[in-house]
């Protein structure tokens, strides 16, 4: 059967399609693009106190934003270059005053889905005012590439879900609670500071990590690994401070050590328990430097 649409209707039905194209071509033709990106780099700055540079951004469509060539540095840290971080906006939330953006940054330049960190960001209102709701994954990133310093190898891979009360405020009197997960495999960890200008070397074939966070403290839900150095459970709290790097470390770990710890603590002086035996540290100190307390 052939449903035919009467005259008027087939009229009125044709104008609404063309109204509702002419307005979303108006709102890509004047929407605030310089805004939303000065915006979005500005909060970027804000959560991590890393300085940013953009080397070139284009519009992309139907809404959104694409940068080129991204830098982020911060003092005493290698800076992490980006090959591309995109930034799209929902049309339909835009019209209703609310604001719905999803990002995608890429360390890499290529199609496949790996070396990126994409999430969403959901607010009430476009100027962030009210709640802002973000929630995203990190996949196959390669951590060489991001914490040269500290790590010669791994695969990060993560889910994050984290709620701000409103979107303006400050690290210090910032509001709202997450949870956050992480797993790396195949991982070397280099230049752990042990005092008296020792370092450690850690090799580890899987590490977990999860965190619940409630305002300017996370608490440690999951923290353990294993490889050829031994075995380490961990629990504690990091206490939120700005810049990033500088957010404070309460940990206590277990570790169990193998037959590649033994060998390695013999060379630095290091206490050295037959493999198997438990020996709890301390980690404390700052993100950016960080050290063990035996």
């Amino acid at each position: 059967m052939t449903i035919k649409w009467p005259e008027a209707w087939r009229e009125i039905l044709a104008w609404t399609v063309t109204g509702v194209t002419i307005l979303v071509l108006c709102l890509m033709a004047t929407f605030p693009y310089s805004m939303l990106q000065a915006r979005i780099v500005a909060e970027l700055t804000r959560a991590t106190g890393m300085e940013i540079r953009v080397a070139d951004w284009t519009i992309g469509l139907p809404l959104g934003l694409e940068w080129r060539n991204v830098t982020l540095s911060q003092p005493n840290w290698t800076p992490i270059q980006l090959a591309g971080l995109q930034a799209k906006l929902g049309v339909m939330k835009a019209l209703g005053g609310t604001l719905g953006l999803d990002v995608v940054a890429k360390l890499n330049d290529t199609a496949s889905p790996t070396g990126l960190a994409k999430g969403t960001v959901t607010a009430s209102s476009l100027s962030l005012a009210g709640p802002v709701t973000i929630k995203g994954q990190i996949q196959q990133v390669d951590l060489s590439k991001v914490l040269r310093r500290y790590v010669t190898h791994g695969m990060l891979n993560g889910d994050f879900s984290h709620r701000i009360d409103s979107g303006q405020t400050t690290v210090t009197t910032m509001k709202g609670e997450g949870m956050w997960t992480a797993e790396a495999t195949d991982l070397v960890v280099d230049q752990i500071p042990l005092g008296n200008g020792r370092t450690l070397s850690l090799t580890f074939s899987k590490v977990s990590a999860g965190l619940a966070c409630r305002d300017l403290r996370c608490d440690v839900t999951q923290m353990k690994g294993d490889g050829i150095d031994g075995s380490f459970t961990g629990e504690g709290h990091i206490t939120i401070q700005q810049p990033m790097q500088q957010s404070q470390l309460n940990l206590t770990v277990t570790v169990i050590p193998g037959h590649g710890f033994a060998s390695k603590a013999g060379t630095l002086g290091l206490p050295s328990p037959p493999p198997g035996t438990p020996m709890t540290v301390k980690i404390i100190g700052t993100l950016a430097q960080a050290r063990i307390a035996l």
